[in-house]
C-alpha cells in the first residue's frame, strides 16, 4: 500500500528525487522553484542521499553542469523556473541534441516583463521546440508520478532525450494536498539504475560530445533525434503500464484515470494488458 501524506507539489517532487536518489544535481534558486533544491538539498546534508548536490552560480551553469554529468554517465537533475530557463536556452538546446536524458523539474511562471513570479506556461512554451519532453502535471500527485516515470521514460535506447516535468508555479508548487506515495524501495526497483551505453568516462570505449557537426550529419542528427520523440508516445505508454503493474494500487488513482493528459489515449489498449506487459 502507498503512504499517505499531505504535500505541496515542490515537495512531492523532491520526495520523488530522494527516492530515485540521482548522481548529480546541480540548481540554482528562483520562485517558485527553489524549494525543490532547497527541500532536496536537506536530504543530501543529512545523508538520506549521496547525490553530488552543486550549487552553481546561475541556472546556465545549473544546466552546463547537469550535461557534464549525463556525458560522463551519471544521472543528472536539476529545477527552475521563468527566466531561470530563459537563462539555461543555450544549454537546453545542447542537451537534446546531444541525446542527454536529463530530468528537470520546471515549475511554471510566467517569463518578465513585466516582473510576475505566478504561473502561466510562457517559460515552457518559449523551449516547445527544443528537443525536450514535456509531462504537464494537474496536481501534486502528478508531479510525484511524473517524476518517478521520467528516468524511464528519457533513459530509453529507442528515446534518450531530456524531459521535463511541468507544474503550475504556486497553484500546485506551494498549495498543500492529499498524496499517495510509494515505497522506497519500490520506486528503486521501477526507476533501476542509469547504465549508459556510451558515456566519456568509459576508457575502453572513448568518444567525443559535442563536435562540429556540418550540414549531412547535422540533418542526419536531428533525424535521429526527431526519431526519438515520436518513440517516446510508446514509451511513455509502456512506462505507465509497467508503473500499473508493479506499484499498484498507488499509480492507478492519478495515472490511470487522467492518461488523456499524455496525448496516447488511442494507443494504450494495444500496450496495456493484464498480465502481459510489454518490456
Amino acid at each position: 500500500m502507498g503512504i499517505r501524506e499531505r504535500l505541496s507539489g515542490n515537495e512531492a517532487a523532491a520526495i520523488a528525487m530522494k527516492q530515485i536518489n540521482p548522481d548529480v544535481v546541480a540548481a540554482f534558486p528562483i520562485t517558485p522553484s527553489t524549494e525543490i533544491p532547497q527541500y532536496f538539498s536537506t536530504f543530501v546534508s543529512n545523508g538520506t542521499v549521496d547525490t553530488e548536490f552543486v550549487a552553481v552560480e546561475s541556472e546556465h551553469s545549473a544546466m552546463s553542469t547537469c550535461i557534464g554529468a549525463e556525458a560522463a554517465g551519471s544521472r543528472a537533475m536539476t529545477a527552475t523556473s521563468a527566466n531561470g530557463l530563459s537563462l539555461m536556452w543555450e544549454m537546453i538546446y545542447i542537451a537534446s541534441s546531444l541525446r542527454l536524458p536529463i530530468v528537470m523539474n520546471l515549475v511554471n511562471r510566467a517569463v518578465s516583463g513585466p516582473l510576475n513570479i505566478h504561473n502561466d506556461h510562457s517559460d515552457a512554451m518559449g523551449v516547445r521546440d527544443a528537443g525536450w519532453i514535456m509531462l504537464f502535471s494537474e496536481n501534486n500527485q502528478e508531479a510525484y508520478d511524473n517524476n518517478l516515470m521520467a528516468h524511464k521514460i528519457a533513459e530509453n535506447k529507442d528515446v534518450q532525450l531530456p524531459i521535463m516535468i511541468c507544474q503550475d508555479g504556486f497553484i500546485t508548487s506551494h498549495s498543500i494536498e492529499n498524496i499517495e506515495l510509494i515505497e522506497d524501495d519500490k520506486v528503486k526497483a521501477f526507476v533501476g539504475e542509469y547504465k549508459p551505453d556510451e558515456y566519456l568516462l568509459n576508457k575502453d570505449n572513448p568518444i567525443a560530445v559535442g563536435p562540429l557537426d556540418l550540414q549531412a550529419y547535422l540533418f542526419e542528427h536531428k533525424y535521429q533525434q526527431a526519431e526519438g520523440m515520436r518513440n517516446a508516445k510508446k514509451v511513455i505508454a509502456n512506462v505507465i503500464a509497467k508503473g500499473i503493474a508493479t506499484m499498484i494500487p498507488t499509480v492507478i488513482p492519478t495515472n490511470w484515470k487522467n492518461l488523456k493528459n499524455f496525448f496516447i489515449w488511442d494507443m494504450l489498449p494495444p500496450y496495456i494488458l493484464v498480465n502481459d506487459i510489454i518490456t
